[in-house]
């Protein structure tokens, strides 16, 4: 993955001006020549033709050469697919009315974006965001705000900015093979001593609240509140965080993920001592550290992105905001998404459920990779036997239903990392569940179903379907394997 004779502007010490031909290497080892202006026709390995536009680009426009910096740069580090679709989606941006006269991007045409083909949309922050990191020609001062700040401009626009912020692959709602692959990282990183305990209780910290850096660096110790140790059972209290000036402090009361109660029990421990108060902060440092901490901790991890092709480029509001649009595919209304997200209103909840229908779909269309976080009702996998759970032998991991069948036990959760706290129900539609393939499935599936009947709420009545939808899908394959077995 490299290119042969021509690197970045910033590398080289060379004018973008006369950057306008080169020879890349791709990742399939071939070499091609590529030249501002010039339309590349190619085929990836697979006879796919994967043309990149080249020819919408002037070498007369300073942002037209920055943007074939760009282009041309991550023809040597990603997928001929990849790149095409972004030339594509910049291809339909820089013509939509005046962008194509455009020499400087302004906010104009960064709401213009929103104006374009929805499975474009993610492709052109992320061609911009490096323009800038590159130091080259094209970004206005609040372009560049903008692409480094996101958060900031939660308001600004009435919100509207926040349908580009959470449909940004690097640095917007994770998906799920994003999210997994985080957890697995993290936690395999703190079983290998390479992270310690504050660090990874303050990335699962984010991870699991979803709460700004300046409200985690606001809460002291006596805002965990541990009601039992054994079962994992934590509160949290956490601050407002434009709070500062009221006469008295307001808090947002939540129940910790197992995770995240299993850390926070453990890292009190550890870092008590006959001086600690409830007073204490609970972290150490500014909004800024803790933030900055999360993200090299994070960093330093072999983490892996599918539809990026590379590391996950990982912040604390990026649990944030998937926080949000997991809630909201989950059915949640828009002041549980505003509560959940400490906002004191929900006029930004409208722009994070504009982007749904397109959150997850843009680059999955593009490549042809599955990124849905929810592809099918069950996702989770089917055993015979609880010897057989991820977690065999671990008396915590069993998920049985008692308000329903009097306890039987439907099956395993296979992993600490989520929060099941309505189980079996959430659990239904989890990865990490695996239900026992014989568990009394037509029994549950008709309790589920008088609940429904008698409930008026439509919400609620969406969550019980996705979990009937998930116990069908279960029965069809226990149908099956008996019908196999039989013949």
């Amino acid at each position: 993955m490299r290119t042969i004779t021509t690197a970045l502007p910033p590398e080289s010490g060379c004018s973008t001006e006369t950057i306008y031909n080169k020879r890349i290497v791709l990742l399939d080892g071939r070499t091609v020549e590529v030249s501002l202006g010039v339309k590349l026709t190619i085929h990836d390995r697979d006879r796919k033709s994967c043309p990149i536009h080249f020819d919408i680009l002037n070498s007369r426009n300073a942002l037209h050469v920055s943007l074939f910096a760009c282009l041309s740069t991550i023809l040597s580090t990603h997928s001929l697919s990849y790149v095409s679709t972004t030339s594509q989606a910049l291809r339909v941006w820089l013509s939509h009315e005046e962008n194509s006269s455009c020499t400087t991007v302004t906010l104009k045409e960064i709401s213009s974006i929103l104006s374009i083909k929805p499975s474009y949309r993610a492709f052109i922050i992320p061609t911009l965001r490096r323009v800038k990191e590159y130091s080259l020609l094209g970004l206005s001062d609040e372009v560049a705000n903008f692409l480094e700040n996101e958060h900031k401009w939660e308001q600004k626009g009435g919100g509207s900015y926040y349908t580009l912020i959470t449909n940004d692959p690097e640095k917007g709602a994770l998906t799920n093979q994003e999210l997994h692959n985080i957890h697995l990282c993290l936690n395999e990183g703190y079983a290998r001593k390479k992270v310690s305990v504050y660090e990874y209780t303050v990335c699962w910290f984010f991870i699991g609240t979803g709460v700004r850096p300046v409200q985690a660096a606001r809460m002291t110790r006596g805002d965990v509140i541990i009601h039992d140790r054994a079962g994992m059972e934590v509160t949290l209290r956490i601050p407002l965080a434009k709070g500062e000036g009221l006469i008295s402090s307001e808090y947002w009361i939540r129940k910790a993920p197992t995770v995240l109660a299993e850390c926070l029990i453990r890292y009190l421990d550890i870092y008590a001592n006959s001086q600690s108060t409830d007073t204490d902060p609970l972290f150490g440092g500014t909004p800024n550290e803790l933030g900055i901490l999360a993200t090299r901790t994070l960093a330093m991890l072999p983490t892996y992105s599918e539809r990026l092709e590379g590391p996950i480029h990982i912040t604390a509001y990026r649990f944030r905001y998937t926080m949000a649009t997991r809630a909201l595919a989950q059915g949640a209304s828009d002041a549980e998404v505003a509560r959940l997200l400490t906002h004191r209103s929900t006029s930004c909840i409208k722009f994070y459920r504009a982007s749904m229908p397109q959150l997850q779909k843009p680059i999955r269309q593009a490549v042809g990779k599955e990124m849905d976080y929810f592809a099918s009702a069950f996702q989770g996998r089917l055993i015979e036997h609880l010897d057989e759970a991820s977690r065999a032998g671990d008396g915590e991991c069993v998920i049985a239903d008692y308000l329903r069948l009097t306890g039987e036990t439907l099956g395993a959760c296979g992993t600490r990392a989520e929060c099941h706290q309505h189980a079996p129900i959430a659990c239904l539609s989890c990865p990490y569940f695996e239900p026992l393939i014989n568990a009394p499935w037509e029994t549950l599936m008709v309790t589920l179903i008088e609940d429904q009947k008698v409930e008026t709420e439509p919400r609620i009545q969406q969550i019980n379907h996705n979990a009937m939808a998930a116990i069908q899908q279960i029965i069809t394959v226990r149908d099956s394997r008996m019908t196999e077995a039989v013949s």
